[in-house]
C-alpha cells in the first residue's frame, strides 16, 4: 500500500492537471459564467463588497462569498478568464484532498485514494471544479463541515469503540462544526446549514436507534423505515445535537454580512430568499423542470464515467450494509449524505444538474470503497458485471465519437479533431477489459483511471476550447470599437451576460417596443444596439431604415448572425424630440 504522503501527491497532481489545465483559455459560458464573473468586476471597481451588481442592477442569485474571492484573484491576476475560475479550481483540488482523508478515516488508505480519483474525473465535478459559479465553494464547505464531523465524532478506521456517540462532545467542537456551514450559507444560502445538518440528523437518527432484530415480515420492514422518525426518539436527536449553540455558531459567521446587505438593500434580502430560494422549491423556475427520477439520471451522467459501476456497487453495498462489517456505520453515513441531498432536491420543483454536485464527495467514498474492495478481491462478484461496465464504457465511448462528429460538423465546421475524446473511451474501455480478462484487477483500474483523466482533460481543456473559438463576441466588440469609439450599448430582443462581460459596461436590454429603444437613441448618436435580423424585423420600416450596420459575426451555436447597428442622426433627432414631448 502506498504511503500517505505518495498519495496525497498523487491526488494533488493529478487535481492541478484536470482542473489547471487551460483553465481560462475558454471564453465565460453564458449565462452564469459572465454574470458571476462581472459581478465581482463591478463589485471591485466600485469599491463595494456589500452589494452584489451586475449590468448595473442589483443581482440577487448568490450571497457575496464568490465575488470576494473572485475579485481576490482579479487584484492577483487581473481581470480575466483564470481569475474568475481561479478559486474554483483551488477548492476542487482541496475537496479531493478532503474526500481522500475522509476515505482514509473511515476505510483506509487504498479507499480514501480511490475516492479522491473518482472524485477529480467525474463530469460534473470537473465542471464545477472549472467553472466560475458559486458551486466549488459550496461543494467544498459541506465537504470541510462533513471531515470535520468525521474527524470528531468517528472512532479511527479499523476500531472499534462501543461507546462512540457520533457526534462532537466538546462544545468548541460543535461551535467550528457549524462556523464551517457558516461559510456554506454564505456561499450559496440556507442549504449550507438546512442540509448538512438534515444529514448529519439522518445519520444520528439510523445509528441512535435501540438494536432489534432483523425484520422478517413486510410489517417489520415497514415499521423499521418509520423508527427513525418516531416522535421521542426524533426530538430526543434533535437536542442532542445541541442546536442552539450550532445555529448560534452557523449565525455568527454568515449573519452579519446578511444584515449588512439588508440595511444597505433590503430588495436583495427579497429577491434572494423569495424568489430565488423559496419560488425555486416550489415551482420551475425559468423553466427547469423534471420528473422525480430527473436527478437519477442527472447523477448517472454527471458522475461519469465511474457511474458505469454503480450497479455491482448498488450489489456490494447492499450486502456490506446486511453485514456486521466494522465499516457498517461510515457506509450508513456515506448513503445518508448521498440519499438526504438526493432526496431534498428531487422533491423541489426547479432541477439543475449541478443542484445535486455537494453529494459527489459522498458518492466518491461509496465508490472507492467499492474499487478497492474489488482490487483486493473482497467483493464477491460475477466476472460478468465487469464485462458489462467495460464494455458500457466502450459503447459510450462509440456513441460519444459519432455523436460529436455529427455534432461539429453542424455547428463547429473545421473541428475534425472534437471526436477524439470518445475515441479515448474506446481504447480506455477496451484495455481495462483486456487487463480484467488476465485477471490483473489493479492495472484494469489503473487503466479506467488514466482513461477518466485523459477524458476529462480533453473533454474540458482541449474540446471547450475548440467550442470557445467559435464564440465571436469579442471579435464583433472589437469591430464596434474601431468603427465607433466609445459607444454604449444596448440591445434589441436578445441579451447574453458575457456580452456585459466583455464589453466592460453595462448593455441595455430591450426585450420589446421600438418606443423603448427611441428612447435609449435619445441619449446621444453614439449608441450601438445588438439584435438578430429576425428582431430586426419587428421594428417599424422607419426606424428599420434609419439603422446603419456596424458589424456582424455568426451567432455562437445559431443559424444566424449577431449584428450591431447605430442610429442614423434623423433617428437620434426624432427620438430626441419625442423624448422630450413626453417629459
Amino acid at each position: 500500500m502506498s504511503s500517505a504522503k505518495g498519495n496525497l501527491g498523487l491526488l494533488i497532481g493529478l487535481s492541478l492537471i484536470v482542473f489547471f489545465t487551460n483553465l481560462g483559455g475558454p471564453k465565460l459560458w453564458d449565462r452564469d459564467e459572465p454574470r458571476n464573473a462581472g459581478c465581482a468586476v463591478e463589485m471591485m471597481e466600485a469599491h463595494d463588497w456589500v452589494v452584489p451588481r451586475f449590468n448595473d442592477e442589483l443581482r440577487t442569485h448568490k450571497p457575496a462569498l464568490l465575488y470576494w474571492l473572485m475579485i481576490s484573484a482579479y487584484s492577483m491576476f487581473g481581470v480575466n478568464e483564470f481569475s474568475a475560475r481561479f478559486f474554483s479550481a483551488v477548492l476542487g483540488t482541496f475537496t479531493v484532498l478532503l474526500t481522500y482523508d475522509m476515505g482514509r478515516r473511515l476505510f483506509d488508505r487504498s479507499t480514501g485514494l480511490w475516492a479522491g480519483i473518482c472524485l477529480a474525473t467525474t463530469l460534473m465535478f470537473t465542471v464545477a471544479a472549472r467553472a466560475a459559479t458559486p458551486d466549488a465553494p459550496l461543494i467544498f464547505f459541506v465537504a470541510l463541515g462533513m471531515w470535520t464531523y468525521v474527524c470528531f465524532s468517528f472512532p479511527a478506521a479499523g476500531e472499534e469503540n462501543e461507546s462512540a456517540t457520533y457526534y462532537p462532545k466538546q462544545w468548541w467542537q460543535v461551535v467550528l462544526l457549524y462556523g464551517v456551514f457558516g461559510l456554506a450559507v454564505l456561499s450559496k444560502g440556507p442549504v449550507g446549514l438546512v442540509l448538512p445538518t438534515a444529514i448529519i440528523g439522518m445519520f444520528l437518527l439510523i445509528v441512535r436507534l435501540p438494536e432489534t432484530d432483523p425484520s422478517t415480515t413486510w410489517s417489520q420492514w415497514a415499521l423499521s423505515l418509520v423508527r427513525p422518525f418516531l416522535p421521542l426518539h426524533f426530538l430526543k436527536t434533535v437536542w442532542f445535537m445541541r442546536p442552539v449553540l450550532a445555529l448560534t455558531a452557523c449565525l455568527a459567521v454568515a449573519l452579519p454580512w446578511y444584515l449588512w446587505v439588508a440595511a444597505r438593500d433590503f430588495r436583495w434580502i427579497e429577491g434572494f430568499f423569495f424568489e430565488h430560494n423559496l419560488n425555486r422549491a416550489v415551482t420551475a423556475f425559468e423553466g427547469h423542470s423534471g420528473p422525480p427520477v430527473y436527478y437519477l439520471l442527472a447523477i448517472c451522467v454527471g458522475f461519469f464515467p465511474w457511474s458505469v459501476f454503480f450497479s455491482p456497487l448498488l450489489v456490494d453495498l447492499t450486502r456490506q450494509l446486511k453485514s456486521d462489517s466494522k465499516t457498517r456505520f461510515a457506509l450508513i453515513f456515506c448513503c445518508c449524505w448521498v440519499g438526504v441531498w438526493l432526496g431534498a432536491f428531487s422533491v423541489a420543483q426547479t432541477k439543475l444538474p449541478s443542484y445535486v454536485t455537494p453529494l459527489y464527495p459522498g458518492l466518491a467514498l461509496l465508490m472507492g470503497c467499492f474499487v478497492a474492495r474489488v482490487i483486493s478481491r473482497q467483493v464477491a462478484l460475477s466476472a460478468r458485471w465487469f464485462d458489462m461496465t467495460f464494455g458500457l464504457t466502450t459503447l459510450v465511448g462509440v456513441l460519444m465519437s459519432i455523436g460529436l462528429a455529427v455534432a461539429a460538423r453542424v455547428y463547429l465546421p473545421g473541428e475534425y479533431l472534437v471526436p477524439i475524446v470518445g475515441v479515448v473511451l474506446v481504447i480506455g474501455g477496451c484495455l481495462a477489459w483486456w487487463w480484467k480478462s488476465k485477471s490483473d484487477l489493479p492495472k484494469a483500474f489503473g487503466a479506467f483511471a488514466t482513461m477518466a483523466t485523459l477524458f476529462v482533460v480533453g473533454l474540458f481543456a482541449l474540446v471547450a476550447q475548440r467550442v470557445s473559438d467559435h464564440q465571436s463576441i469579442d471579435r464583433l466588440l472589437t469591430k464596434i470599437d474601431q468603427a465607433t469609439p466609445g459607444a454604449s450599448l444596448c440591445s434589441f430582443g436578445v441579451s447574453e451576460a458575457s456580452w456585459v462581460y466583455y464589453a466592460g459596461q453595462p448593455v441595455k436590454f430591450v426585450p420589446e417596443g421600438a418606443e423603448d429603444l427611441e428612447r435609449e437613441f435619445s441619449q446621444g448618436g453614439n449608441t450601438i444596439v445588438l439584435t438578430t435580423p429576425e428582431k430586426l424585423e419587428e421594428l417599424p420600416g422607419f426606424v428599420r431604415s434609419q439603422l446603419v450596420e456596424v458589424a456582424r459575426e455568426p451567432y455562437f451555436l445559431k443559424d444566424y448572425p449577431l449584428i450591431a447597428l447605430r442610429p442614423s442622426p434623423e433617428l437620434v433627432e426624432v427620438a430626441t424630440r419625442k423624448a422630450a414631448d413626453s417629459r
